[in-house]
């Protein structure tokens, strides 16, 4: 069964099986051979992407490469250690604040080293590959998250909160984001599924494919995605593939800059069933925020899908 159709009932399941590999994931030097305080006084994690690494049990000095990263940190309370930031990191407000140490796709290496961080945490979701990499050949404790679906997005919140020593709070935090969403499924309990279009981009048109965390966030509202059946991650459609699917809803988020143009005054678009009935919805971003703020997004989507269980 897809990951969008799963069961909500065993994200209480997932919970407690993820919560303890990852606190499993770092592992202590046996009796004597680190002194607590120092500089190796560190635990041997693997990372999201499978790197085994060896981290500070207790960093003071952060540096994050990614805005998720920062409002997990932000979320967990360790953001009175963060001392560098992309520029893309823009929440809460006190994030715009902190040092910026180049973009989420060009880290700037000279600034990230004179900031002397001892943890450096990136995600797949927006960093580039050989940056990350550069860095920690650099010689930097750098941990990579990977939040490929709402299961990842767990896992990396409670792995951020864990190895930034903020492990109760992140247990914490997964908790009111299980409850918020079991409560929406409650709500929506016996709906029939809505067949949607998510517009990731407008020009070129992109959607997300079946192996990302935004289609697996769809899922959660009853919503099945005329993309998912692609393996690409996110597929360049054509308008005509979009009418001869027909979607009951169009959804999609602001983007700065690039507003959504008026569908209904558009050739093709404007013969679509959702135009037509004006099942148009502009959605909250943080829907492609693969951090806990996500559940905000499923929550305004869930009330504007379905109105009628919200009242």
């Amino acid at each position: 069964m897809p990951r969008s159709h799963r069961n909500p009932a065993n994200f209480a399941i997932f919970l407690s099986v993820v919560s303890g590999l990852l606190f499993t994931a770092c592992s202590r030097p046996p009796d004597g051979s680190r002194k607590p305080g120092t500089a190796k006084d560190t635990a041997e994690c693997v990372d999201g992407i499978g790197r085994r690494i060896a981290l500070p049990r207790h960093p003071s000095r952060i540096v994050s490469l990614a805005p998720s990263v920062t409002e997990v940190l932000y979320l967990v309370g360790s953001n009175d250690r963060l001392i560098g930031v992309t520029t893309q990191c823009d929440w809460p407000e006190d994030a715009r604040q902190k040092p910026k140490i180049g973009s989420l796709l060009n880290p700037n290496y000279e600034l990230i080293l004179a900031s002397r961080p001892d943890l450096v945490i990136a995600s797949t979701a927006g960093n580039d590959k050989a940056a990350v990499l550069k860095l920690a050949a650099l010689g930097l404790p750098v941990y990579v998250t990977a939040p490929r679906s709402v299961d990842g997005i767990f896992e990396t919140t409670l792995a951020i909160a864990r190895i930034t020593d903020r492990a109760a709070e992140g247990e914490r935090l997964l908790a009111e984001m299980k409850t918020r969403l079991l409560e929406i499924r409650r709500r929506i309990a016996g709906l029939p599924p809505v067949r949607a279009f998510f517009i990731t981009w407008f020009d070129p048109l992109l959607a997300p494919g079946g192996k990302t965390f935004e289609n697996d966030v769809l899922g959660l509202t009853n919503v099945i995605s005329i993309s998912a059946q692609s393996e690409e991650f996110y597929p360049r459609y054509s308008l005509e593939q979009v009418l001869a699917q027909n979607p009951e809803v169009i959804l999609t988020v602001s983007h700065p800059g690039k507003p959504l143009p008026d569908l209904r005054a558009i050739p093709g678009w404007k013969t679509l069933e959702a135009v037509k009935k004006g099942r148009v919805y502009l959605l909250l971003d943080v829907l492609q925020h693969p951090s806990p703020r996500f559940v905000d997004a499923v929550e305004d989507m869930a009330r504007r899908l379905y109105p009628e269980r919200f009242r």
